[in-house]
């Protein structure tokens, strides 16, 4: 049975850096990089210095120690006092369409109707007509459900097609140009998967949901490979300046997959990157894929992983699939949205069961959006269904987000080796969680929100992922904050869920050795030791150290990746 290693419990942590002495060495070549004057974050508690042979850490210890062993041709960095840390792992982003997003039509996250429309209206006057707007990221608060929303856009951005982006990407916004293109009309019928937002009249209002949402993406205009190749560096240079050494891509779609082969086979991606093709009613076609997906790796990319869909999100569309209906709207929307008031179910168990096991045998990892408990329950269960059809011997696969897991399945991640992903990025108090998710499945089940510290005490392996786009920033720090804390950045204000926090020992190894465990190289990476390749950061600051509430200021000044300088701050 495969089985990953976890993160220490924070004791263990502690412990062992008690009882560390002495220096850490491995079987050295000439040394050829040196960090001194620092602090080194080992397994085993702090070294003030480290050295590196061809990409590789060959030891740590004290400044003598380390300087001793450099040759006149080393490079020698002056940490002066700076920490330095395993670099980290995001294991749940969205590479070309935070790109994108960058490069598109911006509004602030949380921006109200008036503020987007006047984004919009500036964007308008610099496009050709019939040029598509595209951008994000807008929240359902921006506006109420069953008003003609499409009207707003129209008025300033007549004779272009506007489609908007949710802040989750699992709605949109469009103006009546990319209805009429559509053919969505009063008379279409929902597909299932699919939701078209309607007035009390039955009109479309210009909000479309989940596949619906997705199937606009073949109306536009294609992007070069060239166009392609500029959004994904412009995310994965991002990813980079925050310390992220490696990620998962967590949609990997047809759209996309020519500008990611062709960064990645030109050693342009620095990061080590594991893609997830997309599979199933949303797919677009990119299903299509799979059968090529060796051809398509290459550099550092490993298109080893599918996607699977199996909800929506719990926001005011109400599509993330729960185990109990969602609350009552009240007023004249009182329906509790799709499902019989339970979601949006995306695939059927005939379907989605013998399709697991069957990636299962062929050794490809799957990994599942589940947002709600319903949906999270369903992902369990098909793992368990591979596991009784193939034996305990396949891939580890992964269930995303887990914004409501039942007590029940808790310890079902141990009992069955598939890793949690969680999204600590997401649930300091925003309007995604302290509004759309607050409101949709009501107090009581705001107490089991992102039940982090179960999950980690069940045994399972556990990471983390921003889902950016989604998230307005990238940044791991935030993350890594309101992991411990619960709370707004700065360690203000009520804690969400604040039973789950966890300590920063912890947190630490979830965004390291946990990320590399699930990408199948914590022999090469994952922590700062002999042996293991020297995928570090340089650090303003020590995250274990530091008060609580300064964490998320963080500044990464360096990053390096198998011994390259990858990242200077300016």
């Amino acid at each position: 049975m495969i089985r990953i290693r976890t993160a220490l419990p924070a004791s263990a942590v502690l412990a062992s850096a008690l009882f560390a002495s002495g220096p850490a060495f491995a079987q050295p070549g000439p040394v050829d990089l040196v960090f001194l004057h620092g602090t080194v974050l080992t397994p085993s508690g702090t070294a003030q210095a480290l050295a590196v042979s061809a990409g590789t850490i060959v030891a740590t210890g004290t400044d003598a120690e380390i300087a001793g062993m450099a040759g006149p041709a080393a490079r020698t960095v002056d940490l002066a006092g700076r920490t330095v840390m395993p670099g980290l792992y995001d294991m749940h982003v969205h590479t070309y369409f935070a790109g994108r997003d960058k490069l598109s039509c911006r509004f602030a996250q949380g921006a109200d109707a008036k503020a987007i429309v006047a984004a919009v209206k500036a964007c308008a006057a610099k496009a050709k007509p019939g040029e598509w707007i595209t951008g994000g990221s807008w929240v359902g608060a921006a506006f109420k459900p069953g008003e003609q929303n499409k009207r707003l856009l129209d008025a300033v951005a007549p004779n272009n097609p506007v489609m908007l982006n949710d802040e989750s990407l699992h709605s949109v916004w469009v103006n009546s140009k990319v209805l009429e293109i559509a053919g969505i009309t009063r008379a279409t019928k929902d597909v299932p998967g699919g939701v078209i937002d309607r007035d009390a009249k039955g009109e479309p209002t210009g909000v479309l949901r989940e596949v619906t949402a997705r199937d606009i993406e073949r109306f536009m205009p294609k992007a070069t490979t060239e166009q392609q190749v500029t959004a994904i560096k412009v995310a994965t240079d991002e990813m980079l300046s925050y310390g992220i050494v490696g990620f998962t891509d967590a949609a990997v779609r047809r759209e996309m997959i020519e500008g990611l082969s062709a960064y990645a086979k030109s050693g342009g991606l620095k990061q080590y990157a594991r893609g997830c093709i997309v599979w199933g009613p949303n797919s677009g076609d990119s299903e299509a894929l799979i059968p090529q997906r060796q051809a398509w790796s290459g550099g550092r990319l490993k298109l080893d992983c599918v996607k699977m869909f199996l909800d929506g999100v719990p926001l005011e569309g109400r599509t993330a699939v729960m185990l109990a209906p969602y609350e009552h709207r009240g007023g004249a929307h009182d329906d509790q949205g799709p499902g019989g008031g339970k979601g949006l179910k995306l695939i059927p168990e005939d379907t989605l069961f013998p399709a697991v096991a069957a990636f299962d045998r062929q050794g490809i990892q799957v990994k599942f959006h589940a947002a709600g408990d319903g949906a999270v329950r369903e992902a369990v269960e098909a793992i368990a269904a591979a596991r009784k059809a193939n034996g305990d011997a396949g891939p580890h696969h992964e269930i995303g987000h887990n914004t409501f897991i039942d007590v029940a399945d808790v310890p079902r991640g141990h009992e069955l080796h598939f890793t949690w992903e969680l999204s600590p990025y997401i649930w300091w108090p925003t309007p995604i969680t302290s509004v759309d998710i607050a409101k949709a499945v009501g107090a009581e089940r705001m107490k089991r929100l992102w039940p982090m510290k179960d999950v980690l005490e069940s045994g399972a392996n556990v990471v983390t992922g921003s889902d950016w786009p989604v998230v307005p920033s990238v940044n791991p720090w935030l993350a890594f904050e309101t992991l411990v804390t619960r709370q707004v950045p700065g360690a203000t204000g009520e804690p969400i869920n604040e039973g789950q926090r966890i300590p920063r020992e912890q947190a630490m190894a979830v965004f390291t050795r946990n990320g590399a465990a699930e990408m199948g190289r914590l022999d090469k990476g994952g922590t700062l030791e002999p042996g293991k390749l020297a995928d570090l950061i340089v650090l303003d600051r020590n995250p274990l150290t530091v008060p609580v509430g300064q964490i998320h200021d963080t500044k990464v000044l360096a990053t390096y990746i198998a011994g390259e300088q990858v990242y200077t701050a300016p």
